[in-house]
Formats: structure tokens, sequence, C-alpha cells
């Protein structure tokens, strides 16, 4: 599957597209590709410090044969510190926790910590000190940025698989959301301390982003094909949007001090993206209006971001990775359409796999019905004999 996500720091920007088992960094206002990122292709061979179990209380210890074929690692999630200086990177296959010290030109791996089970999301705390793991059992782990030593521990839990979380700027409080259409807001460090719940999603919740105006609400979407808006800390409901598909992936950028852009991946047969104005007036009150549909009847689109104006998404088209440009239409420049092709031509020889979401879905089982037409054929059965008796 390939990721794609954007950094910008004062006039610095960057995207950063990760495929297999390579991540690329490209200036959108450059023609080059400025440095890039290989994993190794064996964990367990790196000549830096390991930890095979990343907490003491691991109640799942490795129960593999030594005999059993090592998977080689394969990207899953990447995701860039707010400073600029630390990449994250977990991996399936050989499932680890990477973390790269950035320069300018280079990327250097200092860090490989191991993980039980495959990472569901990641995100980094405001201060960049420390790394969320969420993963999908429900476990999520804090990992520290700084002591590369110390293992991951374990911090919170659900029932089923974490789809996404983020921790609020002050760092007080951790918000995760779930395949069981919950969204909860634990304390930070102490998430045993629930601070509450939003509740109201009839299916999993897929994705959570704070309003970039407004930290103070949280915005969600789900899909029972609604997004959601909600003041996170009373777990009260402001807003409720009808989406035309149920929502996998989410960007934000913002406008001005009162307006946002929402871009949400739909998932269909044609897959689709729609956009979404969101204000906020001088009474406070959230208001969100559709802004555009985009349609891509040949390509599975795997992930998606703002880069000023221009709404970037990655996928796959022809069994072959793609880079388009959402809402640029036959307007593209000649700058973004050369920063493309550029791109496209690095991963040519790579073949991504769809992220398949099916399962996401709650399996629904009516085992009432059958139920009464067993107890209904049953009842006359018996009138039916009692009948015959009487005669």
């Amino acid at each position: 599957m390939a990721s794609l996500s954007y950094s910008k720091r004062g006039e610095w920007q960057e995207l950063i597209i990760a495929l297999n088992k390579n991540i690329i960094f490209v200036n959108p206002n450059d023609l080059q590709i400025y440095k890039e990122v290989t994993i190794p292709e064996d964990l367990t061979k790196c000549d830096i410090i390991q930890i095979e179990s990343h907490a003491d209380d691991d109640p799942q210890p490795n129960t593999k044969s030594k005999s059993t074929p090592i998977e080689p690692p394969t990207i899953q999630h990447v995701q860039l510190s707010s400073n600029g200086c630390i990449l994250a990177v977990t991996t399936s296959g050989q499932k680890a926790l990477l973390l790269y010290q950035c320069r300018p030109e280079h990327a250097k791996l200092v860090s490989i910590r191991s993980l039980a089970r495959a990472s569901s999301a990641i995100n980094f705390t405001a201060n960049d000190k420390q790394l969320l793991v969420t993963d999908k059992t429900g476990d999520c782990y804090v990992f520290d940025c700084e002591n590369y030593q110390l293992p991951g521990k374990l911090i919170l839990g659900h029932l089923s698989v974490v789809y996404d979380v983020l921790l609020t700027p002050d760092d007080k409080y951790v918000i995760t959301c779930d395949r069981d259409d919950k969204i909860r807001v634990s304390n930070f460090p102490n998430c045993h301390e629930i601070e509450g719940y939003c509740l109201g999603h009839k299916e999993f919740v897929s994705a959570i982003k704070l309003l970039p105006f407004d930290d103070k609400i949280l915005l969600s979407i789900s899909g029972d094909e609604s997004l959601k808006l909600w003041n996170y800390r009373d777990g009260t409901k402001l807003c409720d949007f009808k989406l035309p598909a149920p929502g996998i992936k989410c960007a934000l950028r913002q406008v001005n001090e009162t307006t946002c852009q929402l871009a949400v991946l739909l998932y269909q047969p044609n897959e689709s993206i729609a956009e979404y104005e969101i204000t906020k007036n001088t009474a406070g009150v959230c208001h969100i209006k559709e802004l555009s549909r985009h349609c891509f009847d040949s390509i599975i689109v795997s992930g998606i971001c703002y880069v000023a104006e221009k709404l970037y998404i990655v996928g796959i088209k022809n069994d072959r990775f793609v880079i388009d440009i959402a809402n640029g239409g036959g307007d593209k420049s000649d700058d973004s359409s050369k920063v493309l092709a550029m791109i496209t031509e690095y991963f040519q020889n790579e073949a991504p796999k769809p992220d398949d979401v099916s399962g996401w879905f709650r399996k629904q089982f009516d085992n009432v019905t059958e139920y009464y037409e067993r107890k209904k054929r049953r009842i006359e059965e018996k009138t039916s004999k009692q009948d015959d008796d009487t005669v």
C-alpha cells in the first residue's frame, strides 16, 4: 500500500511518499528528489540495538519456530515529527518500529524496536518526544523517541481494531477510534483514567482530526456514511453530516481563521473523493457544505493529502503505482506534471498491493428470522397433528 503525507515548517515544505521498502522526500516547488530512505532487507541483521520484546508484561510471547522463514519487512505507516527531525516507520512482515534521525540531505537509522502485532496507526506527541503506536488487536503503546533503549509501554486497550489515534496539542488527552463505532478520550499519560466517549456512529470510525481553526472540536468519519463534529471533552455532538458513501480516510487544510477544507476518501466500487468546506460563525456554530467530488474509474486510491490548495492522491492503476492531483484537472502546471512524472518513474518497478477495507465492516448475522421460521413450522406441524387426531 502506498502512503502519502505532507509537512511544512516555515518556508520549508516536503511531500513524503512511501511504498514497499522505499520512502522519498520531494519539495513540491522543486524538481528533485532530495532525500531517499530504504528500509533494511532483514531487520535482525542491523548493527544497532534491538529490543525483542516491546513490553515486559507482553501476554503473548513469540512462539514461532526458529526454523520459520523470516518474512522481509514492508512499510506500513510513515510519519515525520513536527520539527522534521525524526522519521517514524512501522513495518509488517518483520513487525517493528524504526526511527530515523533526519537531516536535510539524508536520514540515519538510529532505532529498531519490535512490535508484538502489526500497527494500525501512529502519531507523535506535540513535543515530538514520544510516539503512539496502535495495533490491530486494539492496544496502544507509547515509545520514547529520545531514549532508544526503552521498550514500548502499553497505555490503553480497546476490544477491537483501533483505526486512528491523536493527541491534543497540550498532550493532555489521547483520542482513539475503533471498529466498534467508539471514540474514546483518555487522559495522557495516565490513560486508565478515561475522560469520556463520543458515541453516535453506527459503524467503524476510520479517521479522527482536530479542526485546525479550533482544536477543541473533533472531526470523525465513519463507515456509517456520516461526518460528525464533537466537543470531545464532554462527548457532545455538534454537527452531523451525511456522506455519499462510507468514509475511509480524510485530509484537512486550513483556509483562514474560521474555515477549513476537508477531503474524504469514500469506499465504493468507483473510488471517489468528496471535498467539503467547514466554517464556524461568530456564534461558534459550525456548518458543513459540499464543494466537489472527484471520481477515479481506474485508480484504487490509497492515500490523500493537501499540498497548499492542491489535493494529491496516490494509488494503483493497472497494478502500477500512480500519483495525481485530484482537484487539478487539466490545469496542472508544467512543474506539477514534471513532479508527478518524476515520482511515478521512481516507483515504476514497484508492485503496490491494495488495502482491503471490506473487513472493517461489521458482519450482520440474522439468526432470529431462522429461529422464528423453525418455530412457525413446529406450531403448524403440531396443529396439523392435533387436527388429524381429532378426526
